[in-house]
């Protein structure tokens, strides 16, 4: 700031000394001009003019001007680059009678004006800083680290920051500017229109603040919250398919979580009945439960070996150890053939949807089921009441387990529709049957 504030007054100071240099050089010119007129007047009534030669005086046949030859007489100052001339001539018989004066330019010191200069700078920066310390409470730095700091923090935001003043956007961070398709280096003033048209039809029609569904310019849907800050509107927004992810990790986090813990509890309560009967005695006993637990797992295995994509292997491992904390019955048919692993990560977001949505609705049952056609279609049953008539449950934040809940469906759809696959349900002999059909590979 001191070096932006440093080169005005540097100029201010030059300007200053400029402007005295030639006031004092016009005066001087204005005497040069007048001493030489008086001496061309006090020569021409002398006999013999020679006698002034010394202080410029002489007898010319080739004046200056012409104007001698016509009886007139004539006077001029010249600025040249030896310095300052002033002349003056009168008519003269055979001639002219001229006098010219050479004169150096005057140059005043720069003292002045440099003190003049500093002395505008201080009061200025004084004002400054007295100025902003009433608008802002802060001094001129801590207003720079403040405007730094809060630039920093809109640029490391994930989502999407546009201010608004009346019609135009004043403020948006680097994120906004992907988000909103605007060209790289996009200066505001901007009018809303132009920024975000869906945003200014939505606000047009419906009241400003809250949350608000809507696509934007590039097409993509996107949710909105708009804050009202006084004469500001601060929209804070994100497409919709990265606050579906979101949920997603957050959903998987939760079930992995909880997966854990009906393991631990499984294998806890396997712990204490084979301590329970190793203490009794009963060592039999204790080894036959061992041996109905490997069993266990070699059904397992066997269950799954029909399932040759790893993540989703892992995903009905997971989920057959839930079903069996929660006393469900699991019946996995089909196979799902290793050339769809490329597509293990969706398949696996998706069916773990579908099996947990089946899981906490179903009675005694849950079933999967993979079919192999013109590509690949894969259903889940569940044996529970059934779904609403009429719900939107594809839809995000859509559901009747209370708040919080409905990104799961939206999230199948997404994952399938970006594969070129559909998804839907219907009920079908009292089982609740979701399906999701992919192409071919």
């Amino acid at each position: 700031m001191a070096r932006a504030i440093l080169f005005p007054f540097l100029a201010l100071a030059l300007g200053l000394w400029a402007g005295l240099t030639l006031e004092a050089n016009r005066h001087l010119l204005a005497l040069a001009l007048g001493e030489v007129r008086a001496l061309a007047e006090a020569a021409s009534r002398l006999p013999d003019p020679k006698a002034l030669s010394g202080v410029g005086v002489r007898l010319t046949a080739s004046p200056r001007v012409a104007s001698p030859f016509l009886g007139e007489a004539a006077a001029g100052v010249e600025v040249g680059p030896s310095g300052l001339w002033a002349w003056a001539a009168r008519p003269w018989p055979g001639g002219a009678l001229e006098v010219v004066r050479a004169y150096p330019p005057f140059l005043p010191s720069p003292l002045w004006p440099l003190l003049f200069a500093l002395g505008a700078g201080l009061w200025a920066w004084a004002r400054v800083q007295s100025a902003l310390r009433r608008a802002l409470g802060v001094s001129l730095e801590e207003g720079r680290g403040r405007l730094e700091a809060l630039a920093a923090a809109l640029a490391a935001l994930e989502e999407g920051v546009v201010v608004f003043r009346g019609g135009e956007a004043v403020l948006w961070n680097p994120r906004a500017e992907a988000l909103l398709g605007l060209p790289p280096g996009a200066l505001p003033p901007l009018a809303l229109e132009r920024v975000w048209p869906g945003l200014a039809a939505r606000l047009a029609s419906a009241p400003p603040e809250g949350d608000h569904h809507l696509p934007l310019p590039t097409g993509r849907p996107a949710r909105a919250r708009v804050h009202e800050a006084g004469a500001y509107r601060v929209v804070v927004f994100q497409e919709q398919a990265e606050l579906l992810r979101l949920a997603e990790e957050l959903t998987q986090s939760r079930r992995h979580l909880e997966l854990l813990r009906a393991q631990a509890h499984e294998f806890q309560n396997l712990l204490h009945a084979l301590g329970g009967l190793l203490e009794l005695g009963r060592v039999e006993e204790a080894l036959g439960l061992i041996r109905g637990e490997l069993a266990a797992e070699e059904e397992v295995e066997a269950l799954l070996q029909g399932v040759e994509v790893p993540l989703v292997a892992a995903l009905v491992l997971g989920k057959l150890r839930r079903a069996r904390e929660r006393g469900l019955a699991f019946r996995l048919e089909g196979r799902l053939p290793a050339r769809y692993a490329p597509l293990g990560e969706e398949l696996a977001s998706a069916i773990g949807h579908l099996l947990e949505n089946a899981l906490e609705a179903a009675q005694s049952e849950v079933r999967l089921r993979f079919l192999l056609g013109e590509g690949l279609g894969v259903e889940v049953w569940d044996d529970g009441p059934g779904l609403p008539e009429g719900e939107p449950l594809f839809l995000p934040g859509v559901s009747g387990r209370g708040p919080g809940r409905g990104y799961g469906l939206a999230l199948v759809r997404a994952r399938v529709g970006a594969l070129g696959g559909e998804v839907g349900y219907h009920r079908r002999e009292g089982w609740t049957v979701f399906w999701l059909r992919l192409p071919g590979r």
